[in-house]
Formats: structure tokens, C-alpha cells, sequence
């Protein structure tokens, strides 16, 4: 009779070592925090056929800077709606016990309405401004964007999905006031009718999710790939500017970014994306308490 032979699971944690009292400023050990983070995701996606890629100041970094941009600090990765939903399923059981993978179902206080899943590392702390009274996991991150497939612009259901984004980005912004009032002082407005907003909610997720799944049908190369439907922000791209994926320099490693890495980092910051902003405005831009080492007590 042939027994199967049981693989010992991999401890991701001798793989990629906490190297985060090598960096010489508080910023820079946040970075290496956030680098772990990314060398541990993109392991578990090569290993299991995952899409992934980075996105947003993230991209934008490692095309200008082969790294990070020297003052940020967040990180940034995008993947398609059913690699999303596979790597929720498989990274739970395998990342290193000190990271932590957060959405609205593993921490049940986890309410931050614009993006639906982070990496957590549990043993920092970043506040951002308006969460400064959460409860949920606050640890240093890395956003995960699901992505999602669209109709392209000449079609009628374009303006429809354009619609339900906005309503949503509406909706979060009356539920979640605190975080957003110092963007706005109609969010704050908006809070007073919170009871309604939640009822908003709940009819909204529902036919968003009718609606991803109607939209996997899409013909890849014959669709727009955008940012979920359960996510704020706008931002639409041809099929060929993401795919086939290619890689990347970053930080001394390799990872995924989309196929046209120029027209990406165009529609999201212009032509002159090469160029940095002045001076002044070089300085991290979400956290107001930044703490990459907590010192046990």
C-alpha cells in the first residue's frame, strides 16, 4: 500500500527574517517592516500561481527609485479578483505568525470601508490621521487591491458600474465621517444620516457582488481592469497595460508589475511621473504615529 508523504510547511519566518532594527531612521525600519511583508506575499503567490503586482507609490518607486520613494510610507500591491480570493484562502494558514492577514472577517473591528484587506505586521503601529480612536489591528501594512474586470467605455453598462463606484464612495464616506472630515466637510455633514447609510451598505454590497460575478464572464483583452467594485477609487486600465505581467526591481529584489509600466504610472500621476514633487512636500503622507519597533513594557 503506497502512503502519501507529508511535506514539512515551510517557516516563512527563517525565510525572511524580522530585519527591522537595520534601518538607520524610524522611517526606514518601517520600510523594512513593509519589504518583509512583500518578500512573504510574493513567495506564497509564486508558489501557488497567484497574479499579483505592485501598484500605485509602490510602482511608482520602484520605476524611479529602484525601491521605495525615500518618504513614504505604505506599500502597495494589486491582484485580480480571484487570485484575491485565492490568496485569502491559502495565506492564512502559511504566513509567519507575526503577520496578519486583516479584513472585515478575521478582525471584526476592522471597519476602514475604502479597501477590504491589509497585511499586518503585529509588532508596529502606524496611525493615520481619523484612526486615531479605532480599535481594529493597527500594525504596519501593505494594501491589497482586488481588481476587478469592466466593460469598456463604449459600452452601456460602462456608465453603470462608473455610477455604483461613486454611490459607494458616497456611502463610506457618511459611515466612516471621522476619517474622512478632514478631506471634507460635507463628509461630516453626511454623518448625521448614519442609520440610513448602513441600510446603503448592505443593499450596495450585495448587488456589487451580483456584479463581480456577472463581470468575470468578461473576455479577458476585451475589458477594462479597475479597482474593485468594493473599493473607492476610480482608477481604469486597459487590459494590455496589465497584462501579461512583467518584473520589476525593487528594494535589491524582483517582483510583478503590469506590462506597461509607463502608461500605469501616467493615467494614475500624469506625464511627468519621473519628476519629484518639491520639497516640501517630501514627507510620509499617512501616518501621524509611526512606531516600526514597540518595545515591550
Amino acid at each position: 500500500m503506497k502512503t502519501s508523504v507529508v511535506e514539512p510547511a515551510e517557516d516563512l519566518s527563517l525565510l525572511f527574517p524580522d530585519n527591522r532594527r537595520e534601518g538607520e531612521t524610524v522611517l526606514r525600519q518601517a520600510q523594512l517592516v513593509m519589504l518583509r511583508m512583500l518578500r512573504v506575499i510574493d513567495h506564497i503567490c509564486r508558489k501557488h500561481g497567484i497574479r499579483y503586482w505592485l501598484c500605485s507609490g509602490t510602482l511608482l518607486g520602484a520605476v524611479r527609485y529602484k525601491g521605495f520613494i525615500p518618504w513614504d510610507d505604505d506599500l502597495d500591491i494589486s491582484m485580480m479578483r480571484e487570485d484575491y480570493e485565492k490568496f485569502l484562502r491559502i495565506a492564512p494558514s502559511e504566513l509567519p505568525a507575526d503577520l496578519f492577514l486583516q479584513t472585515r472577517e478575521s478582525d471584526p473591528d476592522y471597519d476602514y470601508l475604502p479597501l477590504p484587506c491589509k497585511l499586518r505586521d503585529l509588532n508596529s503601529l502606524i496611525i493615520a490621521l481619523g484612526q486615531e480612536n479605532k480599535k481594529y489591528a493597527r500594525g504596519l501594512f501593505v494594501d491589497i487591491f482586488p481588481m476587478d474586470r469592466y466593460h469598456k467605455k463604449h459600452h452601456p453598462a460602462y456608465l453603470f458600474e462608473r455610477t455604483v463606484k461613486w454611490c459607494n464612495n458616497f456611502i463610506c464616506r457618511g459611515l466612516d465621517a471621522e476619517f474622512y472630515k478632514h478631506q471634507s466637510r460635507k463628509s461630516l455633514f453626511l454623518s448625521f444620516f448614519k442609520p440610513l447609510f448602513y441600510i446603503l451598505k448592505r443593499l450596495y454590497d450585495k448587488m456589487a457582488r451580483r456584479k463581480i460575478e456577472a463581470n468575470r464572464s468578461l473576455i479577458d483583452g476585451n475589458c477594462l481592469i479597475g479597482r474593485g467594485l468594493d473599493i473607492i477609487w476610480y482608477e481604469f486600465f486597459a487590459y494590455d497595460e496589465i497584462f501579461p505581467l512583467t518584473e520589476t526591481e525593487f528594494e535589491g529584489g524582483t517582483f510583478y508589475a503590469p506590462h506597461n509600466k509607463a502608461a500605469y504610472l501616467t493615467r494614475f500621476y500624469g506625464k511627468n511621473y519621473m519628476t519629484p514633487p518639491p520639497a516640501e512636500k517630501r514627507h510620509p503622507g499617512h501616518s501621524v504615529v509611526l512606531k516600526p519597533i514597540l518595545e515591550k513594557e
